[in-house]
């Protein structure tokens, strides 16, 4: 079981790591985009809608990441003022909330892109990419939330902040 867990832990830190690598593609994209329209009057075709299909991917991936090193934005106003006993009770309500809402994402998601693979549906570009590709961010960073919301209930830690793997 404790390889288990480790693999998992290491599976949404490296979903992390690519997160941050779309991140960056973003950037480069961008930043060739402005440079190619601006100075040589050529725009891409590509740039934009790759660009945001790396945005999206990068947060569906980096998700279950800011959930693990509890990097995701909290409002602590009700924790401040509760006991120590009552602010694990709420941490795994909470946990045992955002496992049902990844359940629920993944399994919509799955739904939807075995839809949008069985129409067929391409985007509406010049690059005709198949939709689902892209929109395989959604179960794929769906599995990695339920994964991180299990590990947080078998943790039980309240939020403290910081790298927490």
């Amino acid at each position: 079981m404790n390889k288990l867990y480790k693999f998992s832990d290491l599976l949404i830190k490296y979903a992390g790591y690519i997160a941050g690598i779309l991140i960056f593609m973003t950037t480069l994209m961008t930043f060739y985009e402005v440079i190619s329209r601006s100075f040589f009057g050529m725009p891409t075709a590509w740039a934009t809608e790759l660009s945001t299909y790396a945005i999206i991917g990068s947060c569906f991936l980096g998700t279950a990441y800011a959930v693990r090193t509890y990097a995701h934005i909290t409002v602590d106003l009700l924790v401040n003022r509760m006991n120590e006993i009552m602010r694990k009770i709420f941490s795994y309500i909470c946990n045992v909330l955002g496992l049902f809402f990844s359940i629920l994402l993944t399994w919509y998601g799955f739904k939807h892109v075995s839809m949008t693979f069985e129409l067929g549906v391409t985007s509406t570009s010049l690059l005709r990419i198949p939709m689902y590709l892209p929109e395989l961010f959604i179960p794929i960073g769906g599995v990695l939330l339920v994964i991180a919301f299990i590990l947080q209930l078998i943790d039980g830690n309240v939020h403290k902040g910081g790298d927490q793997l």
